[in-house]
């Protein structure tokens, strides 16, 4: 795998707050980290949920370019937890997770749920979450894909300016490339009406909310 994975001596849990620091941190016996923080993210809003996207790739690399080394990060905020109201439990889940990481001709897609705390104020020039506990695993890779990530975490802060146009693009251009490299069309499984039931109460336990699918555009 061409991306680069720094060594990390801690792993985030979950608690009441998030790091400065949004990355994905493996849980294996050699934990890994992959940094998230450093791109570009806008967000949103959804009939019912907010959608954010981050990458250190442009919307025209992602459609002009096969060879690429960085990642996508896709999060969908399902619901808002209400300060002093919502419990903190380690199993409830209010967002899904897909990552997409570009390994030169090789891609892996990673997904699962967790649970953030929005900041902000939702259709602001700017607005974000942040993510405390999470479970992320691979989904989906092409052959030679090497997965040093799973199974991991990702916490930290997730900032984003309020573009619509802009999200659904990125969204698009990283379905797209996502189909042609496994050769399939992949769905989401989240936005399912039973399980959208289950994030809305915050009882799903966070294992039975892996996604089962990539990152395909609904409109």
């Amino acid at each position: 795998m061409v991306l680069c994975l720094s060594a990390s001596f801690s792993i985030a849990g979950c608690g009441v707050s998030a790091p400065e620091r949004l990355e994905f941190t493996s849980m294996g016996d050699t934990p890994r980290t992959l940094p998230t923080d450093l791109g570009v993210g806008t967000y949103a809003l959804e009939l019912a949920n907010t959608s954010f996207v981050l990458s250190n790739l442009s919307q025209e690399q992602l459609q002009d370019s096969t060879d690429l080394v960085g990642y996508v990060l896709h999060v969908d905020l399902m619901w808002v937890p209400k300060a002093g109201k919502t419990a903190i439990d380690p199993t409830a889940t209010n967002t899904s997770i897909r990552l997409v990481v570009f390994a030169g001709t090789e891609v892996g897609l990673y997904g699962g749920g967790g649970f953030a705390w929005p900041t902000g104020e939702s259709g602001a020039p700017e607005y974000g979450v942040d993510i405390v506990g999470s479970n992320v695993s691979l989904l989906a890779a092409t052959p030679k894909f090497v997965d040093l990530l799973s199974p991991a975490q990702l916490t930290g802060r997730l900032r984003c300016r309020l573009d619509d146009a802009q999200t659904r693009q990125m969204r698009r251009a990283t379905s797209q490339l996502v189909s042609n490299a496994l050769k399939r069309v992949q769905w989401v499984g989240p936005h399912s009406r039973e399980l959208r039931d289950q994030l809305s109460s915050g009882s799903i336990d966070l294992l039975r909310c892996s996604i089962r699918g990539a990152v395909v555009e609904r409109d």
